[in-house]
């Protein structure tokens, strides 16, 4: 199994999304298009937290949903159609507004193929600005000990 670029250096919780890779998801060369990596990166992301307290409604109603405020992205192996796949997704750190995602896509035989770190925040949608990250949300992204 390949090594990570960025190891994790905590015990956060990891969140796993398998996923397929279908048709839509390829370009011209028969593997996965690189903008394509970014839709399947949000929608592992979308997968964990919306399942805890922050789903598009619950974002709605309460006025605060996370924010990507900068995204690197590395591709090592390329993907290919009706490949499966797992994306491992796992918060670094987060210091005041600011917290880092590490999310790793890996093949069936464990290899890394992607791996992507988001800057994020939580954006009160009402103030129109990132906010401090109550209890609520620090769980739902799987910070180990939030109160």
């Amino acid at each position: 199994m390949s090594q990570p670029l960025v190891t994790a250096w905590n015990d956060n919780e990891i969140f796993r999304c398998p996923l397929l890779i279908k048709e839509q998801h390829l370009d011209t060369f028969g593997h996965v298009n690189n903008a394509v990596y970014l839709t399947l990166l949000e929608e592992a992301r979308w997968d964990f937290i919306a399942g805890r307290g922050f789903s598009v409604a619950e974002i709605q109603k309460n006025g605060l949903g996370p924010t990507v405020l900068e995204f690197n992205i590395k591709f090592k192996r390329e993907l290919k159609l009706r490949q499966k796949i797992v994306i491992e997704s796992q918060t670094i750190s987060y210091e005041k507004k600011i917290g880092y995602l590490r999310q790793d896509i890996l093949n069936e035989a464990g290899e890394l193929c992607c791996q992507g770190i988001m800057t994020m925040g939580l954006f009160d949608t009402r103030e129109r600005k990132l906010v401090m990250p109550p209890p609520e949300w620090l769980r739902a992204i799987g910070i180990k000990g939030a109160p």
